[in-house]
């Protein structure tokens, strides 16, 4: 599998065709995307990095208010590494504050964004919301708690997505725990919804509809985006495109066919 030795960053490409840029949630790695690289592969040339911190990437260091900023600037050199001048991202979760702050600081690099199951800032609108981001915050930790705590509660979870079910595992036994952390810190930082009326590309959202405050943490976000739309995905929470593939890759593929490559 290719790999850009010059800045210890791990990534595969697959297929031929217009560029689409996928980018992984916190922790995991490009092989979240099983689903989506058989399946664009065969029209799109699909990349599929791991952000540094994550998979097989090198390691992540440094202060807190710049891990995106460097995170941002190592894909978009390794666009230039692959003579890559624009491309769709398409971001999961943390991939999803990921592409929202590279499609600001590298708008020229961006020829559509792809925002799953994400948002763009964690600021709560109530005490209702500002006590289940608080929640799920605690549980952040639980990264800290042995297996056998851990294995039963991704099981109970994710037990009508087998599919997700074994990559939340495989995420969850790989964790680089320290550098999870950093990221996760890195996230609570950011609030790009304040400047995503800046973006002019092309936008699709899509999130699961199980949790309630997801879906309102990312209409608060699309909503700026003047070119954006939304699709809200049955039975599924995320990641959606584990949790719903088939309905996720369709839906993907229906937004690039609208677009002007």
């Amino acid at each position: 599998m290719p790999h850009l030795k010059s800045s210890d960053l791990f990534y595969t490409e697959t297929g031929t065709g217009s560029p689409l840029v996928f980018i992984h949630g916190l922790g995991a790695s490009g092989a979240m995307f099983e689903p989506q690289i058989e399946h664009f592969s065969q029209k799109y040339r699909v990349i599929c990095p791991d952000l540094r911190g994550n998979g097989q990437s090198g390691r992540l260091g440094g202060p807190v208010k710049t891990i995106l900023d460097r995170q941002c600037d190592e894909i978009a050199a390794l666009l230039d590494h692959l003579k890559v001048k624009k491309a769709v991202f398409c971001g999961i979760s943390y991939g999803g504050v990921f592409t929202f702050h590279f499609a600001l600081r590298h708008p020229n690099k961006i020829k559509a964004i792809v925002i799953a199951d994400s948002t763009g800032d964690t600021a709560p609108k109530s005490i209702k919301e500002r006590i289940i981001l608080i929640g799920f915050s605690l549980m952040f930790w639980l990264i800290y708690f042995p297996r056998s705590i851990i294995l039963p509660l991704i099981k109970t979870n994710y037990k009508k997505w087998p599919l997700a079910e074994r990559h939340i595992i495989h995420i969850a036994d790989n964790l680089r725990k320290y550098e999870a952390v950093l990221q996760h810190y890195a996230i609570l930082r950011t609030n790009h919804t304040k400047n995503l009326h800046k973006l002019s590309c092309p936008t699709l959202g899509m999130v699961g509809n199980t949790l309630d405050i997801s879906l309102k943490l990312m209409q608060r976000s699309l909503q700026k985006i003047h070119s954006s739309e939304l699709y809200v995905i049955t039975n599924s929470v995320d990641p959606t495109n584990l949790c719903q593939p088939a309905i996720f890759n369709k839906v993907l593929s229906n937004f690039l066919n609208k677009i002007h490559w």
